[in-house]
């Protein structure tokens, strides 16, 4: 696939994308009681008064969302235009890949500036080794760390794995 023909099926799926929002846009801002948000904005106002209501005796009539509001609700329709557009959400997700396939196949590869390095050996052949003067008379040595770390009904004690270093002078 081209880039042109790319392009121009990734804006056929962008308008159907808008299309799916604005139809999920218009059941959930529906003008009057058969939108979506408003029945839900009802049903929890409805909901509280409710809680406040239950301490008194008697009955309560709750909110009922109109048939119509009802039978979207039954149907799933605003879930499979979620389904819809998130598959369409994938669906230009592959497009934007494929397209930028093709960016990378059109550009030249990068030559490299010199050999690759895959070891601390042929770095220090290649810009040479770090030459540290090491001061005379000091001393470094490594002792297991003493810390010993409880147990419990279920658990042992174990030592720990760390090590001590021990820094000072040598005395000759």
């Amino acid at each position: 696939m081209d880039q042109e023909a790319n392009v121009r099926a990734k804006m056929a799926k962008l308008k159907e994308q808008k299309r799916v929002s604005d139809e999920i846009n218009e059941l959930l801002t529906r003008p009057g009681e058969d939108g979506l948000n408003e029945c839900s904005r009802k049903t929890m106002k409805n909901l509280e008064v409710a809680v406040v209501v239950s301490k008194r005796p008697g009955f309560f009539e709750y909110y009922k969302p109109s048939p119509e509001v009802e039978a979207i609700q039954k149907n799933g329709d605003v879930q499979h235009l979620v389904k819809k557009l998130n598959r369409i959400g994938n669906e230009i997700a592959q497009l934007d890949a494929e397209s930028q396939n093709i960016e990378a196949m059109r550009k030249p590869l990068k030559i490299s500036s010199g050999p690759e390095l895959t070891s601390l050996a042929q770095w220090s052949a290649r810009y040479g080794t770090v030459e540290k003067p090491v001061p005379s008379g000091f001393y470094s040595g490594f002792n297991d760390a003493p810390k010993i770390y409880g147990g419990t009904e279920h658990h042992r004690a174990f030592k720990t794995q760390s090590r001590t270093m021990k820094r000072g002078r040598l005395i000759r």
